[in-house]
């Protein structure tokens, strides 16, 4: 993409900024398009797309720019749209949310002053006792944390000279956005939080939700082997899944007990990569990567990294041919060093 010129107002910004949706088997992509509520630039990825998503993609002509890639992977799905998409201002979205009215132009507007800016998801239920357990759950683990998790997130690209040059890890089939989120706490770039800038999420069915859990759990056991990933001691995850549970309990038991369902798919998914390496990406590790032990982890319903994990994770970045360090912009003074804290 051409180098562009600096959007200064919110008119710049909305020219400038491309909603990004991966979509593989969800009939939900035509009610996520037609949210868009402004005159933006959309680039829907396929990934192992279904006959029916690509015909209810096909009924878009003219909405959107379609890219594809042949298999189901969202880091994959992510840089493919990336290449495809004109935008300097990167919106990630899921085909299963819709966008609030307003939330776009919201999320623009402040990425003029804010390298990367979280919206909120909102989680919704059918009304059915499992669905808000789901509900209640999904909210913890993700909706009530700030960090670079989508969607609804958006940045400017011009940031990937500081995170180690790449947006998404193309092996790192899910959980990519976790890594991206580590990968920002290393070169000191914040995450601004709009919670007023909403995407709904879809009501969740026990079946899908936990079939989300085993793929996050793959993408785990990628990341750790990679050295992309803290892995922790055997203790310290099981009292961290233990602190998970009890948070949950706090909203009531079946919260807590779908919790646990949902940690031991998780927890499957990544036994499930170590043994059998199901997307094949272990021949397509960097010569140098290698775990990176640290006893004390990061919890799975957070991202934050102390100055352990950081200096850990540096380390292996450095390893693998890539610096990430904290740097002033100069251009945005109002980011200041938080190393270590």
């Amino acid at each position: 993409m051409s180098a562009q010129a600096e959007p200064r107002s919110v008119r710049d910004a909305l020219a400038a900024t491309t909603v990004i949706i991966p979509v593989r088997d969800d009939p939900r992509i035509t009610a996520c398009v037609e949210s868009v509520d402004e005159d933006v630039e959309i680039v829907i990825c396929l990934n192992d797309a279904s006959p029916d998503v690509r015909h209810r993609v096909g009924a878009l002509t003219g909405k959107a720019v379609v890219t594809e890639i042949p298999d189901a992977n969202l880091g994959a799905a992510y840089n493919a749209a990336i290449v495809a998409a004109t935008g300097r201002y990167l919106l990630f979205m899921d085909s299963d949310c819709v966008f609030a009215p307003g939330t776009i132009r919201a999320l623009a507007t402040r990425a003029l002053e804010d390298p990367v800016v979280k919206g909120r998801v909102q989680f919704t239920s059918t009304g059915s006792r499992l669905s808000r357990w789901i509900e209640q759950s999904r909210s913890f683990q993700i909706a009530d944390h700030v960090n670079a998790y989508s969607p609804p997130l958006i940045y400017d690209r011009e940031i990937v000279h500081r995170i180690g040059g790449y947006h998404y890890s193309d092996l790192i089939h899910w959980e990519e956005d976790r890594e991206f989120d580590f990968r920002l706490q290393l070169a000191d770039i914040r995450v601004a939080y709009l919670p007023d800038a909403v995407v709904r999420h879809a009501p969740q069915q026990g079946f899908s939700d936990l079939r989300s859990g085993f793929r996050y759990g793959l993408g785990e056991g990628i990341g750790q082997e990679m050295g992309l990933f803290i892995t922790p001691a055997l203790w310290w995850r099981l009292a961290s899944d233990a602190g998970s549970v009890l948070e949950a309990r706090r909203r009531g038991a079946g919260p807590a007990v779908y919790r646990v369902a949902w940690l031991t798919v998780y927890h499957l998914g990544t036994l499930y990569h170590t043994l059998a390496d199901p997307y094949r990406v272990r021949t397509r590790y960097p010569a140098t990567a290698a775990r990176v032990k640290v006893r004390r982890g990061v919890p799975g319903h957070t991202t934050k990294l102390d100055s352990a994990h950081r200096q850990a994770l540096r380390a292996a970045h450095l390893r693998q041919g890539r610096r990430i360090e904290p740097q002033r912009d100069e251009n945005r003074p109002e980011y200041e060093l938080q190393e270590g804290q």
